[in-house]
């Protein structure tokens, strides 16, 4: 309660800047209200993979998951992988701008504004190699503002057991293949409905990887919510 109290007379006191525009802005989030207006923001997707429906489709999951039901029982992007999102994620995941995954962090809050009955957030893990070599879990940096909102993180202690190839680097039909067996849980999850938190999504297969160890570990439910879509699968 103190801290809120004193964030908010800091806000008044000495308001921030837009983060695109330069604009000054009041509140926590550093973007005025037109760049935030202009971002690409996912408004109609597959509730399951988060892909865009083509306009006029019928509301409801893609053909793909009717046909091949992933592991994840939903999944949602705040935004397609375009300009600037796309410079924002390279910037957190490869430059250490971790103000960029504050604001990022900051959106996402934005869209789930109360915790969820009973829902668990949980970062995609990195392998420790990796980081080590980042120095940082640019998932576990988004999150931050949802912790300082009352979500509650997931008690399983997953952890990614494997080391694996950048997904990045790989073609599509290659990446479910190099993520098998990559997850395991140190607390088995029984009932949990879990959130997971990531920072853009390319084909899924790291996420559903991650959905369907902690379903054969107990977990009752698994959603993702991701800050970025890209378009097509990769």
């Amino acid at each position: 309660m103190v801290y809120k109290w004193i964030n908010s007379a800091r806000q008044l006191l000495y308001p921030g800047r837009c983060h695109l525009c330069l604009a000054p802005v009041p509140g926590e989030l550093p973007l005025c209200e037109g760049c935030r207006d202009d971002l690409p923001w996912l408004e109609s997707a597959c509730p399951r993979c988060a892909l865009p429906l083509a306009p006029g489709s019928p509301e409801g999951c893609c053909a793909a998951c009717l046909a091949q039901p992933p592991a994840l029982d939903g999944c949602h992007a705040l935004f397609a992988y375009q300009a600037p999102v796309d410079r924002w994620i390279h910037a957190l995941k490869f430059r250490d701008d971790l103000a960029t995954g504050r604001l990022l962090g900051l959106l996402l809050a934005g869209r789930l504004p109360q915790p969820a009955a009973g829902a668990r957030l949980l970062p995609v893990p990195l392998h420790p190699r990796r980081l080590r070599e980042r120095g940082y879990n640019q998932a576990a940096e988004i999150i931050r503002p949802l912790l300082q909102r009352c979500w509650l993180s997931s008690r399983c202690g997953c952890y990614r057991k494997r080391h694996t190839d950048a997904q990045s680097a790989l073609p599509a039909h290659h990446r479910r293949d190099n993520l098998q067996g990559a997850f395991a849980v140190r607390r088995r999850p029984h009932g949990e409905h879990i959130l997971l938190i990531d920072d853009v999504m390319t084909t899924g297969s790291t996420l559903n990887e991650l959905a369907g160890t902690l379903k054969a570990a107990g977990a009752e439910r698994v959603d993702a919510w991701v800050i970025a879509r890209t378009l097509k699968p990769g």
